[in-house]
């Protein structure tokens, strides 16, 4: 079960369980591959542990073909 008071984002195909994963977050034009660290899980959530700040966007979408990349410029 997801805690109310703790920092998460929406659960998708890249989840697996509770550990350490290279999410890409967006930073301004460009997504820049970052190590998040996530924890317990629901079926809408999953619970951030370290990794990330408030406010930030991250993929949650199916990101495999571009795992060999650690920056992916984004076009408007």
């Amino acid at each position: 079960a997801v805690k109310d008071d703790v920092m998460r984002i929406a659960n998708g195909p890249y989840y697996t369980g509770k550990g350490t994963y290279e999410l890409f977050v967006l930073d301004g034009s460009t997504l820049k591959k970052r190590k998040v660290q996530l924890g317990e899980s629901n079926f809408e959530y999953i619970e951030v542990v370290s990794g990330l700040q408030p406010g930030q966007q991250v993929v949650v979408s199916d990101m495999s073909e571009y795992r060999n990349r650690n920056k992916i410029k984004v076009k408007e």
